[in-house]
């Protein structure tokens, strides 16, 4: 922390002796330990660290990684519980939680991509799991490993790297709508959840170095009525507590 602390200070003062790629992986360092932090003392998370500790989490670079894969498990458990959402590790699929008003269990199978060539197989198996729970829910994807490797994103101000993440969520759906609607409308699934976490130099922000998480949730127009009310119970949850 006094190493992250003292670059920021660097970053801060535009020194020639700052080291950016130092700073990135102090800040991913943190990120893994937060997520970790959350269940360290939950017999259920064994797993899930464990494929972490034996797998390359350099965040910055775009290898596929069990390791990875397992930390979006726990940033996604991580969201939910600081919006006061008592949210589960279960398999399958691999977050669990109830809905208020009657509506029941609910569950998101979550799932990273590494490339957008390759939507369609973790889509199926993430609907796949969720037909093995019995309950209906949601596949949630990372598209972290999507952005440019080693880069910080660039702007003004917090507002504009989330208009800038949501954009590129939204153009992402666009180009996957045919099959994510396709998934919806035959009952695999009510929605799909989208994240992309970047680090980023906010320039009107003190310190500039953040990490920001931009999440949307999405699903059909035309969706069943049943679908609709679990989702607008889903986000009345989040959105209550931010």
């Amino acid at each position: 922390m006094l190493k992250a602390s003292a670059l920021n200070e660097q970053w801060e003062a535009q020194t020639h002796g700052q080291d950016i790629l130092t700073l990135m992986q102090a800040d991913e360092a943190l990120r893994i330990a937060q997520a970790v932090g959350e269940v360290l003392d939950e017999p259920d998370a064994g797993e899930l660290i464990r494929r972490m500790t034996k797998s390359d989490m350099n965040l910055s670079t775009r290898q596929p990684s069990q390791g990875k894969d397992a930390l979006w498990e726990l940033d996604l458990l991580k969201f939910l519980r600081s919006h006061k959402v008592a949210a589960r590790l279960q398999e399958p699929p691999d977050i669990a939680l109830d809905l208020p008003d009657g509506l029941g269990s609910y569950g998101i199978a979550c799932k990273k991509l590494y490339s957008e060539d390759s939507l369609e197989t973790p889509l199926r198996k993430g609907y796949q799991q969720l037909g093995r729970m019995g309950h209906p829910g949601l596949v949630a994807f990372n598209l972290d490993d999507l952005t440019p490797q080693r880069s910080i994103l660039v702007h003004h101000t917090a507002e504009d790297v989330g208009d800038f993440l949501h954009q590129r969520n939204v153009d992402f759906i666009h180009r996957h709508e045919a099959e994510l609607q396709r998934a919806v409308m035959q009952g695999r699934c009510d929605g799909v959840l989208f994240a992309t976490t970047v680090q980023a130099d906010i320039q009107e922000m003190s310190p500039r170095f953040n990490r920001f998480a931009e999440y949307m949730l999405w699903t059909v127009a035309q969706a069943p009525e049943s679908t609709r009310r679990r989702l607008e119970s889903l986000h009345g949850l989040i959105a209550s507590n931010k």
